[in-house]
């Protein structure tokens, strides 16, 4: 089966700013598949220059056929899901809100209130709480100078 993609000008340097400047690296090895397809290379050779296997290449030219440009960006499912659940993480907010503890304290007294050993590690659980608005700060010894 003899594959060929046709790119007229427009749609060419659409996928070539995507190749470059996406934020997911999956989609910009889309668009630069379909950019190899177009250029003439076998789907063997593009793949080898990209770093992917061929039937992935193979799924991008259908999806590129069937849906056209949006088809390279709905494979896109977003990536790892959230090591912390909602729950936890209002439950933190929480505890957060109501008296100021460090940050191992906090996930102390959140494994006492959930019930459950900690899903996650302490520096997860501060990054979601700095997302959430929460900030820590070391309490420090001052040094008066004599």
């Amino acid at each position: 089966m003899k594959f060929s993609v046709f790119l007229d000008t427009p749609v060419r340097v659409t996928l070539q700013q995507l190749s470059i400047n996406h934020p997911h690296r999956d989609v910009r090895c889309r668009a630069a598949g379909i950019l190899a397809l177009a250029d003439g290379l076998s789907p063997t050779a593009a793949a080898a220059q990209i770093g992917v296997s061929k039937q992935s290449l193979y799924n991008w030219q259908r999806a590129w056929e069937e849906i056209g440009l949006f088809g390279l960006i709905v494979g896109h499912k977003g990536g790892r899901p959230f090591a912390l659940s909602q729950e936890w993480i209002d439950a933190a907010c929480k505890i957060a809100t109501a008296e100021s503890l460090s940050l191992s304290g906090l996930a102390k007294r959140l494994e006492v209130e959930m019930g459950a050993a900690l899903p996650c590690t302490l520096e997860t659980l501060g990054n979601t709480l700095k997302a959430s608005g929460f900030s820590y700060k070391r309490a420090r010894y001052s040094l008066k100078k004599t």
